[in-house]
């Protein structure tokens, strides 16, 4: 536990921090986390019996954020071509490489990369910022409130198949605090300065929550299937870069992708 909190203690401000930066800065802070993140999955792809293409995998991880920073416009062409030189990497090396193998590898590239992408996405809207912190102040708080009530009041199992110690009591706790974190980050910034969109994040909070509980349990599942406990050691009480961004690759795309709809629908 004093791990956890130290880990916490210093690891949340230097990411703020880093946000805050935004630019380059926080752009090569996440092609790291998503390299880092894509070393974790390519060993539990080789512990779960697959073929793991990591040239493929580390490549995409790396180029993916640099096209989403600098000309998100080249991406769909991109992804095709690149997507067609994985098909051809795993062919020649068939029948090692399965198709099952290739698939596996395609959606950890998806998983990983895009995931990651997307808090690029976020940072570069207006109010970027202020999105990215909303973001994972929904997150925190909804692991917090999960984690605590779980632990000590929690009693009725939640898909204790793919994770024994979630409960409904912490998953319910959750999403409550998750949604007061929201709401008291927007109110709270709406206070300082006009908050874009305020009323419709507030609206979008419990959803956000949900999927990231979702991301959490599917992190879980890729772990159980592992026949590990983490994703890696490198987060001193916290396990690695998927233990802590699982929530994050679900609902960064989803709240970008939400915004942009409502851009397009209403402006």
């Amino acid at each position: 536990m004093v791990k956890r909190i130290v880990s916490a203690v210093v690891g949340i401000p230097a990411f703020l921090f880093f946000v805050y930066l935004g630019g380059v800065y926080f752009a090569g802070l996440i092609i790291a986390l998503s390299l880092l993140a894509s070393v974790e999955l390519s060993r539990m792809l080789k512990r779960m019996g697959m073929k793991e293409m990591q040239s493929f995998l580390y490549t995409g991880a790396l180029l993916f954020p640099v096209l989403f920073y600098f000309e998100p416009a080249w991406l769909p062409s991109f992804m095709v071509l690149f997507i067609l030189s994985g098909v051809i990497i795993s062919l020649s090396h068939y029948p090692e490489h399965s198709f099952t193998d290739m698939s596996a590898n395609f959606f950890s590239l998806y998983y990983v990369a895009f995931g990651f992408a997307h808090l690029l996405l976020l940072r570069q809207m207006e109010q970027g910022m202020l999105l990215v912190i909303y973001a994972f102040a929904v997150i925190w708080m909804n692991d917090i409130g999960a984690y605590c009530v779980g632990t000590y009041i929690g009693k009725h199992p939640f898909f204790d198949y793919i994770s024994p110690n979630k409960t409904v009591e912490g998953a319910l706790a959750g999403i409550v605090a998750g949604v007061v974190g929201g709401l008291l980050f927007c109110v709270m910034i709406n206070r300082v300065m006009t908050l874009d969109n305020m009323g419709f994040l507030i609206f979008l909070t419990p959803f956000l929550c949900i999927a990231g509980q979702a991301g959490d349990l599917f992190e879980s599942t890729l772990k159980r299937q592992a026949r590990i406990k983490d994703s890696s050691q490198i987060i001193p009480g916290h396990g690695g870069v998927l233990d802590r961004f699982d929530s994050a690759l679900w609902v960064a795309p989803l709240l970008y992708h939400i915004l942009q709809i409502r851009l397009t629908i209403f402006m």
